[in-house]
């Protein structure tokens, strides 16, 4: 791997495991084994790390935001954008939590947030109708609007809220997965009996195994 590559990956491990504004250049190169003149020559500061890594994301967000139902297994299909964005959340844990260390988006991932918004409501929207249609879903189609939204907010700002209450947010603390669950309170109630248990069961396997959903398991 070339040098560059093994700084923003490393860059990005430590931001996720220690916050954005704890990570030194010192440290940072420390960890990569190479000189600190050596990470300046790649990247001047950690503002430059950010947009290197903000342009990851979005590379890595298009996947996720690709992701259709399945109407063959509308649940199966749903869980397993359920781990996609998991992992999406896992490896860019810090962008999702450490907005207050490091201020601003860069240009290129605030342009693009719109975007990410509409396409990832339209993706939830898409998956509660299809169990709706699917008779699994007991839900008017004028609410399906704000339940996907709130899906998006309880999932989305579970990492900040965690951090700002001072409560376990890091590799290993479950955080992601208990997001995961959490959002399922929204609308677990409006499914059928066989549904819940389905997709409780699903999710559940998941994050027993250790799967992408896991915050164990690091890229």
């Amino acid at each position: 791997m070339r040098t560059r590559d093994r700084i923003i990956d490393t860059a990005r491990r430590l931001f996720n495991r220690l916050h954005y504004a704890h990570v030194t250049t010192a440290m940072l190169a420390a960890e990569v084994g190479i000189a600190e003149g050596n990470l300046w020559y790649h990247f001047k500061t950690k503002r430059d790390l950010l947009e290197a890594l903000s342009e990851q994301f979005i590379a890595r967000n298009k996947a996720r935001l690709a992701i259709v139902p399945d109407h063959a297994d509308v649940l199966a299909s749903y869980v397993g954008y359920l781990e996609v964005l998991a992992a999406e959340l896992r490896d860019f844990r810090f962008l999702y939590r450490d907005q207050a260390d490091y201020g601003a988006h860069t240009d290129a991932l605030e342009q693009r947030l719109p975007e990410i918004y509409a396409k990832s409501h339209s993706g939830f929207s898409a998956f509660f109708l299809a169990m709706r249609d699917a008779g699994l879903l007991d839900i008017e189609d004028t609410e399906i609007d704000d339940l996907a939204t709130n899906a998006i907010i309880v999932i989305r700002y579970q990492l900040e809220y965690l951090r700002e209450s001072g409560q376990a947010e890091t590799e290993g603390s479950g955080a992601v997965t208990r997001g995961i669950k959490q959002h399922l309170t929204l609308f677990s109630h409006r499914l059928t009996p066989a549904a819940k248990a389905e997709l409780e069961r699903r999710i559940g396997a998941l994050s027993s195994n250790g799967l992408k959903i896991g915050d164990a398991c690091v890229m």
